[in-house]
């Protein structure tokens, strides 16, 4: 007889175990539980589908957006409590689902912006296909839309609704747009390639409050009190690990669901991966991790109780409005500093050394060999020899070593 797997969750983290569980032998009946009537979908992708850029079935992550023998989905379902003494889930529909061993993916939710909205139409977030759908309904000709947010999943969504024909500004409390993944001056140009697509940035600025006449937002107030007239405000401030579920069944939680290296959870025979998991101090909003992570489990469902999740500092490779972004290492190093800008061909470049070794590097507008400038950082490589054409790529480094070898 088979045993049961429960995948609490349909999002990207659920849809990347299923993948490597496909490549593996085994015995698993899974039950996918899903809040959403979509399943196993590319989140990141909802701002080009928003922009009108890519249709919605290219979001699907499993072949033909079918699920593999064995697998039964419950869809439009929420899970509502585990009890993980008698090893069952109890959904809002009425299901009663027992498990031999139960995973929690249940990702994230877009980070509350603690303002008093008294449920004004307009004012919303977009993480998900409904969400996108919502917008996709508005009339956005000579209509107003501002995005809290400037980091990822603000800057995409304002993307998206700047392509929809939204005059669309962007709100952000940094100083300087994505500061988590950019330097200074690379956040800055960014922002001015965006500038130049229409889209506006008030940056070191924060909603202090929200207007509306007759349920309909019409403006915000800023702290610094400026006005700025809005009929879309839409929320992308960061995310919050989706932890509450677990946290009821008595599992221990931080600000995500801890676990080990094993991905096990203080519940016998309970997982967690994604982004409602944290290990250490460590949550988890990038897909290097979380495809690592599914890898892990997949290994440990299997039967391998070797393998680990081991934490890295995984590089970050984006694109935003059609502008490629790379970072890796430590942004903030002192050190010596290399820093490349063509405004002509659009690319900003930083490079840090310490010594004959590269500790971080920041790619804007092209992110060829950010690659290998993540694996001269991670394996500490004496660059020595690379130097003179570091900042130009791999291909024009090795060039001038073979070069200066022949003379």
């Amino acid at each position: 007889m088979a045993s049961r797997l429960v995948i609490v969750g349909a999002g990207m983290a659920a849809a990347y175990l299923l993948q490597e569980l496909a490549a593996r032998e085994h015995t698993w009946h899974i039950t996918l539980i899903g809040e959403e009537r979509d399943a196993c979908y590319n989140r990141v992708m909802l701002s080009a589908v928003l922009a009108g850029e890519t249709p919605d079935a290219e979001l699907q992550m499993l072949p033909a957006g079918r699920l593999q023998d064995g697998v039964t989905l419950l869809a439009n379902s929420r899970v509502c409590a585990v009890d993980t003494q008698t090893q069952t889930v109890f959904t809002d529909s009425g299901d009663v689902v027992a498990y031999d061993k139960l995973v929690f993916a249940t990702g994230a939710s877009v980070a509350s912006p603690g303002l008093v909205t008294d449920g004004l139409a307009g004012v919303r977030v977009l993480r998900t296909l409904d969400d996108v759908r919502y917008l996709r309904e508005l009339q956005a000709t000579g209509r107003r839309a501002l995005v809290v947010g400037g980091g990822l999943l603000g800057l995409e969504a304002a993307h998206g609704l700047n392509a929809m024909g939204f005059d669309t500004a962007v709100i952000h409390r940094q100083h300087h747009l994505m500061n988590r993944q950019l330097d200074a001056r690379g956040g800055d140009y960014l922002r001015q390639k965006m500038a130049d697509s229409g889209i506006r940035f008030h940056l070191g600025a924060s909603v202090r409050a929200l207007h509306g006449c007759d349920g309909e937002l019409s403006a915000v107030t800023l702290q610094d009190g400026r006005q700025l007239d809005c009929e879309l405000l839409l929320f992308a401030t960061g995310i919050e690990p989706r932890s509450a579920l677990a946290r009821d069944a008595g599992i221990n939680c931080g600000r995500g669901i801890l676990v080990d290296p094993q991905l096990q959870t203080s519940a016998r025979n309970c997982y967690a991966l994604g982004e409602c998991s944290q290990l250490g101090s460590r949550c988890f909003g990038l897909v290097a991790p979380i495809k690592a992570q599914a890898a892990v489990l997949a290994a440990q469902l299997c039967g391998d109780a070797a393998a680990r999740f081991v934490l890295e500092d995984w590089p970050v490779q984006l694109k935003i409005s059609g502008i490629e972004i790379f970072s890796a290492g430590s942004l903030g190093a002192a050190g010596e500093q290399l820093v490349l800008l063509d405004e002509a061909a659009g690319v900003y470049r930083r490079l840090v050394l310490q010594g004959d070794r590269l500790v971080a590097a920041v790619l804007v507008g092209d992110k060829r060999d950010g690659i290998w400038y993540a694996q001269l950082i991670r394996n500490a490589t004496d660059i020595s020899r690379y130097r003179p054409g570091l900042m130009f790529g791999r291909a024009v480094s090795e060039a001038m070593q073979v070069s200066a070898i022949a003379a």
